[in-house]
């Protein structure tokens, strides 16, 4: 009796273990052809980084063994190669050489139009799109680990010129055309949050994905717990039937509510007693902004009536440098960031379907292209070392999470 409890156990022992891989990769009940697992275990396998620069020792020490930043368009306008893909590829090729992967991003749409002269979504276009992925493929396959199809497709500066409809198709054709040849690399696409319409769209391309990812701010670009991280993990998972790699998150280091009298303080510093005054008087005003506010302003809004609706809309929190946003308990300073991701790490490496993790950024920005400061809480404090590269609290929280949290 002793030997068939045992033999029982073992048997129930091994069933459950393969149901558990097999039921990760069928998430949702999607009925599609099996995806390429990773060569690390798959749940929470891969622990990468944003944007990062090339201290190898660094990524290496905080467990960091990916990286994820963008191709740039191969050619130039005469067909020839780029230097900018070149450079991409001698730098991927950096990486490669010690140990550290590259989920690469393909080029968004509007290089297609700007350089490449033509609509990558259109019929007559599909096959000439199509080259270009198979292309990158192809020539990046020993440097990179992964591709991930352009990037954020329904946010408008990546989605441009194209409709949301055609965004997924041009995703989901390149997908398709390197299905056949990619190897053992992992190949999906990312939405900015859940965006149920964009992942609807994706359906018929779902079989030539091999995750898909997510890029999530709570905390930063908007209210919400750490829960919610994993609450819309596992909704894009029931809706895509597709492990999920949470491509983008991260935390500011820097930022609060500002004061209604602070914001005052600030038109007043520039000579103005309101933001009615500002807009009955705004071609003066923008001249007085700083150069990178100024430059952003003018080129996107060159109509003056649309300006002042721009910096008291749009980038209103940038003007004024107002964040109000956090996750409950846990303040924008640099401790504040550090303990973002002492508690978030490991609820990550919990969740069942999440093949990965991808930290934005590992360099604090510098100075934020939209409003000029140095320590903007959108764009210039989310890396976990500062801007020369000299590690924050974060970079040691991030290293202990992941090496104390088995994989």
């Amino acid at each position: 009796m002793a030997i068939w409890n045992w033999l029982t156990s073992v048997f129930m022992a091994i069933s459950m273990f393969f149901s558990s891989i097999f039921g990760f990769f069928g998430a949702g009940g999607n009925k599609q052809p099996p995806v390429v697992e990773p060569q690390e275990p798959a749940r929470a396998c891969i622990c990468g980084v944003c944007h990062p620069n090339d201290d190898y020792a660094m990524l290496k020490d905080a467990g960091l063994d990916w990286v994820r930043f963008d191709i740039p368009y191969p050619y130039n306008k005469d067909g020839s190669i780029s230097a900018a893909y070149t450079a991409f590829k001698n730098r991927a090729q950096g990486f490669a050489e010690q140990g550290i992967k590259v989920l690469a991003i393909t080029p968004y749409p509007k290089y297609y139009f700007n350089i490449g002269g033509f609509d990558p979504s259109a019929e007559e276009n599909a096959e000439r799109t199509k080259e270009i992925a198979v292309f990158l493929l192809n020539d990046l396959r020993s440097v990179i680990g992964g591709l991930q199809i352009s990037n954020e497709m329904g946010v408008a500066s990546f989605t441009m010129p194209l409709t949301l409809e055609q965004a997924a198709k041009f995703v989901g054709i390149q997908a398709q055309a390197i299905s056949e040849i990619k190897g053992d690399l992992l190949v999906g696409y990312n939405s900015a949050g859940v965006y149920e319409e964009l992942h609807r769209l994706m359906q018929p391309y779902l079989p030539y994905m091999d995750y898909v990812g997510i890029d999530l701010y709570y905390g930063t670009l908007s209210n919400g717990s750490l829960q919610d991280y994993v609450s819309d993990i596992r909704k894009v998972n029931e809706l895509t039937g597709k492990p999920v790699m949470l491509t983008e998150f991260g935390y500011a280091s820097a930022g609060r509510q500002t004061t209604a009298q602070e914001r005052a303080a600030i038109l007043a510093s520039y000579g103005y007693s309101s933001e009615a005054a500002v807009r009955a008087d705004i071609v003066n005003f923008i001249a007085k902004l700083p150069n990178a506010l100024r430059s952003y302003i003018l080129t996107k809004y060159p109509d003056p009536a649309a300006q002042s609706n721009a910096i008291f809309h749009e980038i209103a929190k940038h003007f004024y440098g107002h964040l109000d946003c956090s996750v409950p308990g846990i303040p924008h300073t640099q401790e504040g960031q550090a303990e973002f991701f002492r508690q978030l790490l490991p609820l990550l490496k919990e969740t069942d379907c999440l093949a990965g993790f991808f930290i934005f950024s590992w360099k604090d920005y510098g100075q934020c292209p939209y409003c000029g400061r140095l320590d903007c809480p959108y764009k210039s404090v989310r890396g976990i070392t500062d801007a020369n590269g000299e590690p924050k609290a974060a970079y040691y929280a991030v290293r202990d999470a992941v090496k104390r949290t088995p994989t």
